[in-house]
């Protein structure tokens, strides 16, 4: 049935009585005032009607269907201005930011909060120079406003504009001289642009504001570390674990800055008490355990990770620190049970695959060492490197040096400029009896690290042991000495190249103080009797190659020397 006339005139008289007085539904956006005023009864009733329908379904959560409403309520009211600016605000919730900007530009006699928002529009948009530009001029309109100022002297900031940047965050400090966040602010600034020292003033003028805040002793700590003072940073980093010593999550954030500095003590501590903490937590106890096993603290470290693994929090990763520590202990069938739990739980961890590997090859199983590496590159074919290298030393360790030589060359083609690789290809020629080419790799390696004392070392004894350039030799091997003036085995080779020098009393003497930086090494006691042999002392040759056949009962050569005396 139609409505009369009459009936449509009293329902926009009644609308129009509840806009004026206020009548309506809790909650709802107050009908925009050029409605109330709109000489227009039939436009300013549908510009009602759907700016409520929009309301309605704003606050259900349904966007689309209320900028639909919204703008069909602007359409009957153009002139509207709050219209427009709740629209553009449900623009800038569907991330629709260029027409949330042009919307609220639209208006005329805009306000400071109109222009923070155009700013913020283009803030996210990346428009950073334009932000900037609405940012100023909100501040014209209101000066005062604090997180305006701040959000433009972060953009100057980022557009390496820093001296009108760092006259914006002084302003901050003059609009809020007591805010802690305002000298927080100033700090983060000088830091960005490392200008440490009126950093670290800005964060003492925090920190003298609030004692139990945080966080002006965080960034005081970053500028010490940057300052390289890391006595002043980890006094630092105790004061903060102080004021959090109840906080688990905040003590852990700091075990790291511990371990930056070196300090791993301290961080021992930390995940002490974290575990202290959370008893039942075996995310803290498994990294009290791994903070304990970094620190060499093995029996303790063990002791957790047993506990850990009879209560059923037992991970991948214990498993995996379980079998290290048994290969710690040269408990060799503990650790390959531990790497075959660690696997089962994740098959993707290379370092267990080739741990497992070389503890199977320690047990005398070469060829089944060779079949997990098979395994472990059809499961974890993206760590081929890895697994080829390993092979190689498997290979190298059953003295296969073929083998071993090519897996070294296959992967030297693909990746020249590795170190570590290069020099186990080296020592592998030495040990094929390719002299030059194993030359040819100590000398490149020392020309690109001329501190490598293995390579040093290395080639330098195997010039002695060859009796050849025994002065180049006698060079390289101090140079390896002066870097690590204690390692026995640098010790033996000097020994070892006086002695082919024919300086028999300085081979002695060097060869005695290798004896005692060094554990017993059957090479050593090998020379040292070859050494008193020169010294005609042959009663204490024989002792020492006694000694020598003793620690390496299969060695032919040394029993050649004692049957022949």
């Amino acid at each position: 049935m139609k409505k009369s006339p009459a009936i449509n005139s009293l329902v926009i008289s009644l609308l129009l009585f509840m806009l004026s007085s206020g009548c309506g539904i809790a909650g709802r956006k107050e009908a925009p005032e050029s409605v109330k005023q709109a000489p227009d009864e039939f436009a300013s009733y549908k510009a009602y009607d759907h700016f409520v329908k929009g309301d309605l379904y704003e606050q259900s959560g349904n966007l689309d269907a209320a900028v639909e409403e919204y703008r069909k309520a602007l359409i009957f009211d153009p002139a509207s201005v709050e219209i427009r600016r709740v629209l553009s605000e449900i623009y800038f919730q569907q991330r629709r930011f260029d027409e949330a900007a042009i919307l609220r530009s639209e208006i005329d006699e805009k306000n400071a909060e109109d222009y923070n928002f155009i700013a913020d529009c283009l803030r996210y948009n990346k428009d950073l120079e334009s932000a900037a530009g609405f940012y100023h001029r909100a501040l014209e309109l209101d000066s005062a406003q604090y997180f305006t100022r701040l959000y433009l002297a972060k953009i100057l900031t980022f557009l390496g504009k820093n001296d009108e940047a760092e006259k914006e965050f002084l302003r901050l400090l003059e609009i809020s001289p007591g805010k802690l966040d305002a000298y927080l602010d100033l700090g983060d600034f000088y830091a960005k642009t490392n200008d440490l020292d009126k950093a670290l003033e800005s964060y003492r003028s925090a920190a003298s504001l609030d004692t139990s805040d945080s966080r002006p002793l965080v960034g005081m700590a970053a500028v010490c570390l940057a300052q390289n003072d890391t006595a002043a940073a980890a006094g630092l980093y105790l004061e903060l674990a102080r004021l959090n010593w109840d906080d688990p999550e905040f003590l852990n954030s700091i075990i790291v800055s511990f371990y930056n500095i070196e300090d791993y003590e301290k961080a021992e501590t930390l995940g002490k008490r974290i575990a202290e903490l959370l008893p039942d937590n075996p995310i803290a106890l498994k990294r009290y355990a791994m903070i304990l096993y970094g620190n060499r603290k093995f029996d303790r470290a063990e002791s957790l990770m047993t506990a850990l693994d009879s209560g059923g929090g037992a991970d991948a990763a214990i498993y995996y620190y379980l079998a290290r520590l048994k290969q710690e202990k040269d408990d060799l069938p503990a650790a390959e049970n531990y790497f075959w739990k660690s696997l089962a739980l994740s098959d993707t961890l290379i370092d267990s695959w080739v741990n497992l590997a070389l503890v199977v090859n320690g047990q005398d199983r070469y060829g089944e060492a060779i079949r997990i590496m098979g395994e472990a590159m059809a499961t974890v074919p993206q760590d081929s490197n890895a697994i080829l290298f390993f092979t190689a030393v498997i290979h190298a360790q059953n003295e296969n040096f073929e083998l071993a030589r090519d897996g070294y060359e296959r992967l030297a083609a693909s990746d020249p400029n590795n170190l570590g690789l290069r020099f186990n290809l080296g020592s592998t020629y030495e040990r094929l009896g390719q002299f030059e080419a194993a030359e040819r790799e100590f000398k490149w390696i020392i020309q690109k690290e001329p501190r490598n004392a293995l390579a040093l070392n290395y080639l330098g004894y195997m010039y002695a042991d060859k009796g050849v350039k025994l002065e180049e030799a006698r060079k390289l091997i101090e140079r390896a000495l002066a870097i690590e003036p204690e390692n026995g085995a640098y010790l033996d080779s000097y020994a070892w190249v006086l002695y082919k020098m024919g300086k028999y009393e300085e081979a002695l003497a060097q060869m005695k103080k290798a004896m005692q930086s060094q554990l017993e090494d059957p090479v050593i006691y090998d020379h040292q009797g070859d050494i008193y042999l020169a010294l005609n002392q042959e009663e204490l040759a024989r002792q020492s190659w006694a000694r020598a056949l003793e620690l390496t009962p299969q060695d032919e050569a040394i029993r050649a020397k004692l049957d022949q005396r």
